[in-house]
């Protein structure tokens, strides 16, 4: 009767503010890996388009956009690498001596505290591996609470 329905809607309206305090779990506990990063470190069209650029060995067009602005060399994405640790997977040596040119270091680190000479090539940093792994877990369990409620309530229903 109406007693079952409103346990019910009582019921999903807790579990949502249970689910909202878990979306502000994770986004607070990434923040918290976060806090501990440079918060220049983005992934912007700019780190994509050095990132291509230097993977692909176009090393004209890199000095080009160098010299546009110098400061691109020192760039870096979310997970801490930029220009030179690409150069590095890429055993591309003219790019690391024009990013040298540029301003970029050998010794700068990236999220897991590798530099772009001991780094593992096409590895992705341990750091954004857990932060992915984080969101999967998160949007799987979600998922797995929102199926469960879905059946509660269809065997409601029934009883009407």
């Amino acid at each position: 009767g109406n007693r079952e329905r409103g346990a019910v809607r009582s019921m999903m309206s807790h579990s949502y503010a249970s689910f909202l305090l878990a979306v502000i779990a994770v986004a607070a506990g990434i923040s918290v890996v976060h806090a501990n990063l440079d918060p220049s470190w983005q992934d912007t069209e700019m780190t994509t388009r050095l990132w291509r650029v230097i993977t692909s060995n176009e090393n004209t067009e890199l000095q080009t956009m160098l010299d546009e602005d110098a400061t691109r060399a020192t760039l870096r994405s979310a997970d801490g690498r930029g220009p030179m640790f690409w150069a590095h997977e890429a055993n591309n040596e003219e790019a690391m001596e024009i990013l040298k040119k540029s301003g970029a270091d050998e010794d700068w680190q990236d999220a897991d505290g590798k530099t772009c000479t001991n780094f593992e090539h096409g590895q992705m940093t341990e750091y954004m591996k857990k932060l992915n792994e984080g969101r999967q877990k998160e949007w799987e369990e979600q998922r797995a609470r929102m199926d469960a409620q879905e059946v509660e309530i269809d065997e409601d229903d029934d009883e009407d």
